[in-house]
């Protein structure tokens, strides 16, 4: 969901490794497909985060926690406009009107997907695959059950029927 840009190889390097080891949603998978890209520079006395106009600032040395808990609020309040709703990633979230839905990992791995694939949709092997990395088996139903549960939760929750798409295995977000 996090592109990570710094005109410092090393710097950026360090930054991602950092970030994977606290398993930060930075989407290595999809370099081409992310929510949010984050842009670090430094000087002699800070490191910069820079996010489109807002930017946080970090004394350094830093520790690593106190800066990935920056970073985390800077980007956990940030949203992703979706066919007249708001879709929070980082916190599971989908806002409507002033109506709330808590989404669950699962549920909020499936919006994750579905959002980074809006125009294309996404294989529904790939998606189960990357919701479900460890089984060995895989059944289409178990994928259908969590769409339908997730469609079902944002409909009582929101009054809001959304919409999935299938056609050839491709799995599709159906926004208006």
């Amino acid at each position: 969901m996090i592109n990570i840009e710094c005109n410092d190889n090393f710097l950026k390097k360090n930054i991602i490794n950092l970030i994977k080891q606290k398993k930060f949603f930075l989407m290595t998978e999809y370099s081409n497909k992310f929510f949010f890209k984050l842009k670090f520079y430094q000087d002699e006395k800070f490191l910069y985060c820079l996010m489109k106009d807002e930017k946080i600032k970090f004394n350094l040395p830093c520790k690593f926690n106190e800066m990935l808990d920056k970073i985390y609020d800077f980007v956990s309040n940030k949203n992703i406009y979706i066919d007249n709703f708001y879709y929070y990633p980082f916190k599971q979230l989908i806002k409507s009107d002033k109506k709330t839905t808590l989404l669950s990992e699962i549920q909020n791995n499936i919006m994750i997907y579905l959002s980074l694939n809006l125009e294309n949709g996404i294989e529904k092997l790939e998606l189960m695959k990357n919701i479900w990395p460890k089984d060995k088996d895989i059944f289409l139903n178990k994928l259908d059950t969590h769409l339908t549960n997730l469609k079902n939760q944002i409909y009582n929750d929101l009054n809001y029927e959304i919409r999935f798409s299938s056609k050839s295995g491709i799995l599709k977000l159906s926004i208006n």
